[in-house]
């Protein structure tokens, strides 16, 4: 409903909404169903986020700063462009990719991921030339397991 409907604007309105209950209206959430949508604390939910923890292997690479939050980047389809015909690495690499991770490490600590295996994590990211940058570092290389 918008300031300055006329009356019978916001009655049509009112009666299309009673005419469609099945339409879940996101602003008239009750705290109590919020809560069942919190998939965060989904049973299920946890004992994956368990099992993970347990698995993970974290490769640190530099040791992270005190106070800095941590900004996780995706290798494949965010800073390599798996799509792209180029045939060098350093093609590959989106435009910006040193400037942004530069000033990114201004306010955050590093962390690369990828649903590749560590070994091909490695191998990008030393390819792309954001492994042993002077401008940045990163603190961690993460892989799926």
């Amino acid at each position: 409903m918008m300031m300055g409907q006329p009356e019978a604007v916001i009655q049509k309105t009112d009666a299309e909404a009673l005419a469609a209950p099945e339409v879940q209206d996101d602003f008239d959430i009750s705290a109590e169903a919020e809560q069942s949508l919190q998939v965060k604390d989904q049973p299920e939910v946890l004992e994956k986020l368990q099992r993970r923890i347990k698995s993970v292997e974290v490769k640190i690479v530099t040791p992270p700063r005190p106070g800095k939050k941590c900004l996780v980047l995706d290798i494949d389809y965010t800073i390599f462009d798996l799509n792209s015909s180029a045939e060098h690495p350093d093609e590959l690499a989106r435009p910006y990719l040193h400037e942004f991770l530069a000033a990114c490490y201004a306010y955050y600590d590093i962390i690369f991921w990828s649903a590749t295996n560590m070994k091909w994590v490695e191998v990008k990211l030393k390819e792309l030339g954001v492994l042993g940058s002077e401008e940045y570092k990163i603190v961690c290389l993460l892989d799926h397991k």
